[in-house]
């Protein structure tokens, strides 16, 4: 909040133990102080300018630039800048966006792109903090920034806001060594969401039934997608996000590339029959080739799945004619076909083939020997765990 800033007010700020802290003017809309550890005091105007938000130096608080000049200059500043003048580039420093978190990112997602876990980081950072704090220069963010950012999240969902705070935190580390006005990585400090145990939820084979009824009254992209996840136990993200370039529709398969898989490992998924028929009855959309690409934008696909998913819980509960069923959601889809694929007596190695799991004998040293693909194995598989679920279905016909 800001307060009526004089001479004495800030004289008299004591240096915080770590990091920084500011004092908002009450009189120039933008105008604070900033001390640091070392107790130096400098006045900064944070403003909006062509689409990003500028600190812009002012001066360092001392006998010959007071509050009132700095005010001045601050006004002077304020009136450049509603005449479309850019802002004064910081001694050493460009103004342009490499100083903030957005453009930082190019630079920091090529440091770490031989990690397995590249393109979830990626899709972390630019759909929870790109959007709140990507525009903010990089060396102004607090730990109270990141607390009420990593707060809002995990009202959404604890496990992300868990992730968001990992790999913010793996970026500060990074870009530290570079930020010299920055004395401590923000992440460290911020307060974080608890760890939720482990989910072991598996749909039962009436609420299988009842998710795929639910999936034949849902319009584009849910309903199909929905489906895909039930037959092909692939991530959400992997279906919602997947691309028409990724499917051969005359071999049955589809090819998870390296850069949209979790472990950034490929992986083929045979197409059983009716797998393959949702797939086709999908209609392409003009100008994008995602399968389900998102209404605002057809280079990204579709979102929107905290609604969607409430949706799904209270029609599948309407269809079992329950009031409210154990909590699900869409993950334990993919649970769900991994133990329905144990139940039917399918290999452990050719199940965690099809999940694309990179562990057992696909891991360590073992994974450097055994090159074999499991192709085959996983066709059968996904063709055994499709006809169970027609089976389930044409049971569950016989009793409506």
């Amino acid at each position: 909040m800001a307060t009526k800033l004089t001479d004495s007010k800030i004289r008299a700020l004591k240096a915080p133990e770590v990091g920084q802290i500011e004092h908002a003017d009450a009189d120039v809309p933008g105008l604070r102080v900033r001390i640091g550890v070392s107790g130096a005091k400098t006045f900064i105007l944070r403003r909006r300018w062509a689409g990003k938000v500028r600190n812009i130096t002012v001066g360092r608080y001392g006998p010959r630039f007071g509050l009132a000049d700095a005010r001045r200059k601050a006004r002077a500043l304020l009136s450049d800048l509603e005449s479309d003048k850019p802002p004064p580039a910081p001694k050493g420093r460009s103004v342009g966006a490499a100083e903030t978190i957005r453009g930082m990112l190019p630079a920091y997602l090529a440091a770490k792109a031989h990690l397995r876990s590249i393109a979830d980081t990626k899709r972390i950072l630019e759909q929870n903090v790109l959007p709140e704090l990507g525009d903010r220069l990089a060396d102004t963010v607090t730990r109270g920034d990141v607390t009420k950012l990593i707060d809002a999240i995990a009202q959404r969902s604890p496990s992300r806001a868990r992730a968001t705070l990992a790999q913010l935190s793996a970026f500060y580390t990074w870009a530290l060594p570079g930020l010299d006005r920055m004395l401590a990585n923000p992440c460290r400090d911020a307060r974080r969401p608890d760890k939720l145990p482990a989910r072991g939820r598996v749909l039962t084979a009436d609420e299988l039934v009842g998710l795929w009824k639910v999936a034949e009254a849902e319009p584009l992209p849910w309903g199909a997608a929905l489906k895909l996840l039930i037959l092909t136990g692939q991530r959400r993200n992997e279906v919602f996000w997947a691309e028409w370039s990724e499917f051969d529709l005359e071999d049955g398969e589809w090819t998870v590339p390296p850069d949209r898989a979790k472990n950034a490992v490929a992986n083929v998924v045979p197409l059983s029959p009716a797998a393959l028929a949702v797939v086709q009855a999908i209609p392409k959309t003009a100008g994008s080739e995602k399968l389900f690409p998102s209404r605002r934008d057809g280079e990204r696909g579709a979102s929107g799945f905290s609604k969607a998913q409430a949706r799904f819980r209270k029609a599948l509960d309407r269809v079992l004619g329950r009031k409210a069923g154990e909590h699900w959601q869409m993950h334990d889809i993919r649970r769900t076909v991994a133990t329905g694929l144990q139940r039917l007596g399918v290999r452990f190695e050719v199940t965690e083939a099809v999940l694309n799991h990179v562990s057992g004998a696909r891991s360590g040293v073992a994974g450097v020997y055994q090159r074999h693909d499991w192709k085959v194995e996983k066709r059968e598989a996904l063709e055994r765990w499709a006809d169970f679920v027609a089976a389930e279905l044409a049971k569950g016909a016989q009793h409506d």
